[in-house]
């Protein structure tokens, strides 16, 4: 990419058209004037001299030179040159490979730059303005070359392949859609760079594209940014969306739990962030499916944010992507409990902030909840006597004792249980679609790796804190046997032993899995108290895990899935914005996904069991609620400069064209006065000619 001079024309053919007209009127004028010198004579003699003069100043004689000519040319030159409306631009223009990349992260969605129009929807405007400078073909411009156009938040989207269409490269920027989601911009980087990449024939090797030119439209706020770098050949324009000083307030989470002696009566937890620089105070309003339920007693006093940009209470630094140079950022938070509230039913719960501001995608969030019900366990295989009678004695729906045969068929084909209780030797080599505690170690999962035996184990420590070991004390917990493993990252180390872990926590997609890494009968486990209230709490919890009412947040970029019985016929997903999408279903689940907006999602089926519907609320990714801008961004080492975003970079012209073609009116004023001015006689006083257009007139 290099600096170019490229002048584009807005109405070439009106000041085309007027320089044809006048310019020659203006020229035949010359031609056909009498060019005579006033002058007093002695004798009338003289007389035959002028009748010869006047036969002389025939039409379309030679024309003479003449400054007065030259300067009404130029004159007429400056009006057409304005009439044409020219405009320079003196941005960067390139005839090689440009890539523009636009944000449409949630925080692009903030108004703060002129009130209604929001960051993205002028970065699209910027955009096209940029795709009409590179292919505007100005007077001084180079061959355009090809051009891409992309957008991210989470993931990446190609909107329009390589090409020298101005049109396509403008229709695509206009159907980039808004997303709340987080904003990483490594998969747009990959993408540009595989599309720049060409092909050499003589070598067959791929090899980038010199010059390739990326230009980013974004507030800087990029999760993923320093991990990023600038490769040779490679330029980086960033164009500034949004303000540095921009302040912004939302909810960060939500979450409920219902009541173990109520399961009518829900509590919900929110917590609430602040952006900006000065501490807030803001009233919270929670509502059950639309319909308001409760208002905080008095209005929520958040945090200001300290250090970065907040910090200063609003001063112009430089904020780059990381945050502050001289120390991290940190917003404010406030957690809110609310008052317990009856909910029997399956419903949506909301929590709004009752004020608004620039960005209002992240002023609500929501989660769903299911109606309290029963739990269906399932005791596969031959378990001990201790575990058999602690879930037996657990208040569920049903417990049914299985053989692994029956299992096998049954499991496979419904998600007739909440829960699965099993041995590791009752378990099929894969299991089906569901939630296990399995005292040993199984086959089934991957990831946990057995390698041999321990043996005389103790507790050396444990995650007090998790649901499973409420109320456990494992302080005189001791194991003669246990199968050693070296679990896989993902997997969840609960109880720990001297070498190994004791009691771990796996997930593989829609199997969930509660494992103890010995039996309980090669311990004392199952003559303690802890033994009992561990296994009531393993059921409860995992039974729990399909409980909207205690899920985990759901934010876009991930995936929905739900369990499905067997004979599914269809499926249907009713968006946040109301509209309905049929989806592909398949024995065991139903899936959607990567979620773009957020709001609440609802899925219908029907299977075996009859009609099916499972309700999802999605909120605004976490950490997009800051939004004040950055006005440059550290790429790996190499740190960009950002411009700013009031608008284009093309400049007018027929301004300046106007103020010369006045110099020159002034100047062919004083040309034409000082050339004829008549010199009276002696007390007589001055006679001026009528001015510039007398040549033309005088005879």
């Amino acid at each position: 990419m290099s600096a170019m001079l490229a002048i584009v024309w807005m109405t070439p053919l009106i000041g085309a058209a007027i320089a044809a007209v006048l310019v020659p009127l203006l020229v035949a004028l010359y031609f056909l004037k009498l060019r005579r010198r006033a002058t007093a004579v002695p004798s009338t003699l003289l007389w035959k001299r002028s009748v010869e003069d006047v036969r002389a100043n025939t039409p379309f004689q030679r024309l003479r030179p003449s400054v007065l000519l030259f300067l009404q040319l130029g004159l007429l030159a400056f009006v057409a040159f304005a009439l044409m409306q020219p405009r320079m631009d003196l941005g960067l223009s390139s005839s090689g490979r440009t890539v523009i990349i636009i944000d449409a992260s949630a925080s692009m969605s903030a108004t703060d730059l002129d009130g209604e129009k929001s960051r993205l929807a002028i970065a699209k405007t910027q955009a096209k303005e940029r795709i009409d400078q590179l292919f505007a073909g100005g007077l001084f411009s180079t061959i355009p070359g090809e051009t891409m156009v992309i957008s991210f938040s989470d993931t990446a989207k190609i909107m329009q392949p390589f090409t020298r269409s101005s049109g396509d490269l403008k229709r695509a920027v206009d159907r980039i859609e808004q997303t709340d989601g987080g904003s990483r911009i490594g998969d747009a980087l990959s993408l540009a760079r595989a599309f720049a990449t060409v092909v050499n024939p003589e070598t067959q090797g791929a090899t980038p594209s010199e010059g390739a030119s990326l230009e980013l439209w974004s507030d800087g706020r990029i999760a993923d940014l320093a991990a990023e770098a600038i490769r040779p050949g490679e330029t980086v324009a960033y164009h500034v969306c949004g303000r540095a000083d921009g302040a912004n307030v939302g909810i960060e989470g939500i979450a409920a739990e219902r009541s173990a002696t109520e399961p009518g009566v829900i509590q919900v937890f929110v917590t609430v962030r602040n952006d900006g620089p000065e501490a807030i105070e803001t009233d919270l309003e929670l509502a059950i499916d639309g319909v308001r339920r409760s208002v905080t007693p008095k209005p929520v006093k958040v945090p200001a944010a300290s250090n970065g940009l907040a910090g200063t209470g609003g001063a112009s630094v430089s904020a780059t992507a990381a945050g502050s140079a001289s120390a991290p950022y940190k917003p404010g938070y406030e957690r809110v409990t609310f008052p317990p509230i009856i909910q029997p039913r399956a419903g949506v719960i909301s929590v709004s902030l009752v004020r608004a501001d620039s960005m209002i995608a992240d002023n609500r969030a929501s989660i769903a909840v299911s109606a309290p019900r029963r739990l269906r366990i399932a005791v596969v295989g031959s378990i001990d006597f201790a575990t058999k009678n602690v879930v037996t004695a657990i208040p569920a729906e049903k417990v049914e004792f299985l053989s692994a045969a029956e299992f096998a068929t049954r499991g496979v084909k419904s998600d007739e249980f909440d829960v699965v209780v099993a041995t590791p030797a009752a378990l099929p080599a894969q299991l089906p679609p569901g939630r296990y505690l399995v005292l040993g170690v199984p086959a089934g999962i991957e990831g946990l790796n057995p390698y041999g035996g321990k043996e005389k184990l103790s507790v050396r420590s444990q995650r007090s804190e998790h649901p499973l070991l409420h109320a456990v004390n494992l302080d005189d917990l001791f194991i003669a046997r246990a199968t050693a493993i070296a679990p896989a990252s993902d997997v969840e180390s609960i109880v720990e032993g001297p070498d190994v872990p004791l009691v771990v926590v796996a997930r593989r997609g829609p199997v969930a899995a509660v494992i103890t890494t010995f039996e309980p009968l090669d311990s004392n486990w199952p003559f303690q108290r802890g033994f009992v209230t561990f296994i009531a709490n393993a059921v409860e919890w995992l039974g729990a895990l399909d409980q909207a009412a205690v899920q985990e947040e759901h934010h876009p970029g991930e995936t929905l899935s739900v369990r499905t019985a067997a004979g599914v016929k269809e499926a249907m997903l009713t968006l946040p914005d109301g509209t309905t999408q049929p989806l592909q279903a398949r024995e065991g689940s139903v899936t959607y996904g990567p979620l773009v907006r957020s709001g609440t999602y609802e899925f219908r089926w029907t299977d075996d069991r009859g009609e099916q519907r499972r309700m999802f609320a999605v909120n605004t990714a976490e950490g997009e609620g800051r939004i004040a801008a950055a006005d440059q961004l550290s790429v790996g080492a190499q740190v960009v400069l950002g411009t700013g975003s009031e608008g284009g970079s093309l400049s007018d012209l027929w301004p300046f064209a106007l103020a010369a073609a006045l110099v020159l009116l002034v100047l062919e004023w004083w040309a034409y006065h000082r050339k004829n001015w008549i010199r009276p006689a002696r007390g007589a006083k001055p006679v001026r000619p009528l001015g510039a257009i007398a040549p033309m007139i005088r005879s």
